[in-house]
Order: C-alpha cells, then structure tokens, then sequence
C-alpha cells in the first residue's frame, strides 16, 4: 500500500531479499525486490483477478488506491473523458514461459487458452479501464525503463490536447521468473552482490548492477479547472515534459549526456523555468559502468545541452 511503501522509505527498510518467486539456487543473481504480501482477491474480485498475471494486478490495485484518493465519483463524471495510460516494459514474461514449458513438454492443446491476453503488455491498462470503468484513451507505452515516465507524459499530453479531462498513469511490471532474470545476468545488468545491504548502491566504486524490482506506481492527472471545480485534493503541478532518443546504441547511454540533456530542457521550457531553479533530479541510477558513468560526469559539451547546467 501507499502507507507501507512510504514508511517502508522513511524507516530505511529495503525490499531486496532473497529470491523466493523460484528456485535460484543456480542463478549469479540471488536477490531481487519482490512485492511482499499480495494477494490479488484481497484486492480486487476474485474472478477477475484469475484472469491477469501479476503486472496486471499490481496496477489494478495501485489504480484503485489512486483513484480512491483522487475522490472521484464516476457516477458524476463522462466515463469517455478518463483515460487509462500505463506503461510495462516486459508485460506477462512469466505467463510466456509457462506456456512455453507446456507446450514443449504436454504440446499445443495444453496451452492456456488465454494465454495471450494475460501476458501481452497492455493488458494493464485494460484491466484497470474494465475495474474502474474508465472509456477514454486506454493505451500502453513500452519504452523499457521509461515506460512508466512516458505514460505519465504521454497522460499529460492527451489532457492538453482536450482529448480527456483525467488519466490514470503508470508503469507497473513483474518480471522476477527465472528468463527474466537469466536475460538481465546475460547482459551483465544485474548486480551479482548477495547482500541484501549492499547490492544496490548506483554511482559506488564497487556496483555492479542493479537489482530487479516488480510492482506498480499509478498516478491521477487531472485537468486544473476539472480538479478545482470538484474541489480536488491537487498534490502537485505537472508543468512540463520533455522526452528524446540518443539514436546511438541499444542499452549505452550517449556518451555526451546530449540526450538526457536535451529531454530536461525541453521540460523546462515548457514550464517556463531556468535551471537554477530546479530543486531535484531523479536520476536512472542502473549502478552499470555505462549508465552510472556518464550521469555523473556529464559536462554538458555538446551544441544542444550547453547551456542547460554547468557542472565541476
């Protein structure tokens, strides 16, 4: 839950243990942060809840909460004019996999008949626009780790444009199976560090990967005169978004740092505000040589992001 997830950062309490979801008595990788305590039918009816693989229901229940804060009554809204966006990098991995077993193993008529609809990525956001009943744009962005960030930019953009007045936004993700964590040790992403105290630690001396995480985060993007006419609880302003491609390799960052640069200074042009008064970066931090190296030695050469920030 919020409160869990938010005392659960205040008290320092980390969610990396060992791998319980399988056997990984095999594995480099024994550590991963798995979502403690879930059950689906506490959360959601239960029927329903047999027909989605876990990404799906974790976003099914971050929404609910969302939305629930939200305190929107959908008996007073146009269900046409909320929308769903949420991103999943991977979708139903697990779900392929055991299929796949099957089908090898006991051939083609063993394989679950939805087997489609409960692993493809989308499946998130359709199962949050059934739950809610939410009728207005209902789509998926898969951009890897950013799949989550384009959602809620992508929220942003189809409420300026007049195509909704709210959006439910996200990412959510569930990944922890034995091919998804075999895939990320091939890449050499993980961090192979047994110890739950220390095997996350992006731009340390001794990282060496990250550690892989599942679960959803959902937010309610409303347009301000909607929210204020319903007397909303507003959190925050979404003021600007900028969004780019290096267009130079598949898992390397730009080495120039140009294209994160350039992604920041278009979010702050479109919110009107300098860089000196920025008060918080949230970095990708993958703890990889790569990544880690060029967001913390970024100089900002580059024609394009010269003139964002001046660093030492």
């Amino acid at each position: 839950t919020i409160e869990e997830f938010w005392d659960g950062i205040r008290s320092g309490k980390s969610g990396i243990a060992p791998i319980t979801h399988f056997d990984a008595s095999e594995y480099k990788v024994k550590l991963a942060a798995e979502v403690k305590n879930f059950v689906a039918k506490e959360r959601m009816d239960f029927k329903a809840a047999k027909r989605m693989e876990s990404f799906s229901q974790y976003a099914v229940a971050a929404a609910k909460e969302a939305f629930e804060d939200a305190g929107l009554d959908m008996a007073e809204e146009d269900p046409y004019r909320i929308g769903t966006i949420i991103g999943s990098g991977i979708g139903g991995l697990e779900c392929h996999e055991k299929n796949y077993k099957k089908l090898q193993e006991r051939g083609p008529g063993r394989v679950n008949p939805l087997m489609i609809p409960l692993m493809i990525s989308n499946m998130a956001a359709g199962n949050v626009s059934i739950q809610l009943g939410l009728k207005g744009k209902c789509t998926d962005v898969v951009t890897a780790c950013a799949s989550g960030a384009n959602s809620i930019g992508d929220a942003m953009r189809a409420i300026q444009y007049g195509d909704l007045d709210v959006c439910v936004a996200g990412g959510t993700e569930a990944s922890i199976c034995p091919s998804g964590v075999a895939g990320f040790t091939a890449l050499t992403a993980l961090s192979c560090n047994p110890d739950p105290a220390s095997a996350s630690r992006p731009f340390d001396k001794d990282r060496d990967g990250f550690v892989i995480g599942e679960g959803a985060g959902i937010v309610v993007l409303e347009e301000l005169e909607h929210a204020k006419a319903r007397g909303a609880r507003i959190y925050a302003e979404m003021a600007g978004y900028g969004s780019t491609g290096d267009a130079y390799h598949i898992t390397s960052p730009a080495e120039d740092g140009s294209g994160a640069g350039m992604a920041m200074k278009f979010a702050m042009k479109e919110a009107g505000i300098q860089p000196e008064q920025v008060d918080y970066i949230n970095a990708h931090g993958t703890s990889t040589h790569h990544n880690d190296l060029f967001e913390s030695c970024l100089l900002y050469t580059s024609d394009a992001a010269d003139d964002l920030i001046g660093v030492d």
